[in-house]
């Protein structure tokens, strides 16, 4: 606890004696007492300047996606000269994060008891470069587009996308085919009508050659493959906060897939950039340089996190964002993993989590999930902590693997628009 009596999250000592709270997020206020009795006390801060594998759970309606908007909210209030060493991506499934360019005028006089004020902030929406007509029609703003060039994806990322065994009999047309593709190509572009010739060539059963060549005809129509390609320093920009709004896929054939191939590809190459970039920063400052130019420590913010990276099965992201979790500390990749489901979400992924934050959960199975990691720390069963919270929407308890305890939270008003609350057919009437 710091001598403003902030509760600090995720911050060691050797970080607190050398910068103090510089670098971090007001994100909640602590919550003293059970259920009615149950009040607000200290401000929570979160450390934002470090590498960390957040786990961010609740129950459907809990407030999981106004948490995760609320953290990006305090990435982007950081100081100037800590923010511009970072940047931020949020995978976007539901088409909501778009509204955090607009203040949250609604809640204005809730903000001012948290001493706030309603602001926007210079979020960066992109969108898939083939849904761009989709947009103008349904007057959806966004920013820019990106899209993918096929010779990025190797002969596993297809057979995840599509579902497919590699040793079934489509799967080895797959890999014939690409083999061949590889070798007379090499290291040019190809698009995915080559990949089409190719598969055409095979000797096979006709049933298996044109099951394959049809989930190449539904990639093309997905709207995300151009041989323009997508250039990351784009995306992942100093000081930045990108939106990647992956939600029209949901309608796409295999949406989730899609979704889970996209992510898979900004990880890999985010991580990339990250290893290369912190392979010269050691440089740097054994040479006493202070270079700069290079890809910067990157928060990456994934909403349904247990559709990307599964705890039984594997998808084209499961690989790249293991990678993440178990290396991302090193090159300075960071991941916000929400889910309403923990059960279901890679076992890896919830015990190598450093911090989690949690709303209300009922299900036994992810009651259990959140035990496994939290047994060391608990006085009680994980079901009397929820218990003990009071009915209030953004109510959580946040678990610091640093400082071993867990401390009973309320999550602060989002100072930007909200865009996932659910709908109601009641209309507010003026005159009352």
């Amino acid at each position: 606890m710091s001598e403003l009596n902030h509760i600090l999250i995720g911050r060691d000592h050797s970080d607190l004696n050398k910068f103090g709270e510089a670098g971090m997020g007001t994100i909640a206020k602590q919550i003293v007492g059970e259920k009615q009795e149950a009040h607000l006390t200290n401000p929570v801060k979160i450390d934002l300047s470090r590498p960390h594998i957040i786990g961010l759970f609740g129950k459907r309606g809990q407030g999981k996606s106004y948490s995760m908007g609320t953290i990006a909210e305090e990435i982007m209030l950081l100081e100037d000269d800590i923010r511009n060493n970072m940047s931020g991506v949020i995978i976007d499934t539901m088409g909501i994060y778009w509204s955090m360019k607009t203040p949250n005028s609604n809640d204005a006089k809730l903000l001012a008891e948290w001493g706030l004020k309603p602001q926007g902030f210079d979020i960066t929406v992109m969108i898939p470069e083939g849904h761009e007509q989709t947009f103008k029609e349904n007057n959806i703003a966004y920013d820019a587009t990106f899209s993918i060039k096929p010779n990025y994806l190797n002969t596993d990322d297809w057979a995840l996308s599509f579902n497919l065994e590699l040793d079934s009999e489509m799967g080895i047309v797959l890999q014939k085919a690409m083999r061949e593709l590889y070798e007379e190509i090499g290291d040019k572009e190809y698009s995915i009508d080559d990949i089409i010739k190719y598969i055409k060539k095979q000797e096979f059963s006709g049933s298996a050659k044109d099951g394959l060549i049809n989930r190449f005809i539904v990639a093309k129509d997905w709207g995300l493959f151009s041989e323009h390609g997508l250039d990351i320093h784009q995306i992942v920009r100093p000081g930045k906060m990108a939106v990647i709004d992956v939600s029209h896929f949901t309608q796409a054939s295999g949406g989730w897939s899609v979704k889970s191939l996209v992510i898979g590809l900004l990880a890999r190459k985010i991580l990339d950039e990250r290893i290369k970039a912190r392979r010269m920063e050691e440089s740097e400052v054994m040479e006493g340089a202070n270079g700069k130019g290079h890809m910067p420590i990157t928060w990456m913010l994934i909403d349904e996190a247990h559709q990307f990276l599964p705890r039984d099965g594997m998808t084209a992201a499961s690989l790249p964002l293991l990678q993440w979790v178990k290396i991302g500390r090193e090159p300075g990749v960071s991941l916000i993993l929400a889910t309403q489901m923990p059960n279901k979400l890679h076992q890896e992924a919830v015990s190598q989590a450093d911090l989690v934050i949690s709303h209300r959960l009922t299900s036994s199975k992810d009651l259990d999930s959140l035990s496994e990691i939290m047994q060391n720390y608990m006085k009680y069963g994980i079901s009397d902590y929820f218990d003990r919270l009071p009915r209030l929407k953004g109510s959580a308890i946040i678990l610091d693997d640093n400082s071993e305890r867990i401390v009973p939270i309320k999550i602060r008003p989002r100072m930007s628009w909200h865009a996932g609350g659910s709908p109601i057919a009641i209309k507010k009437n003026e005159e009352f």
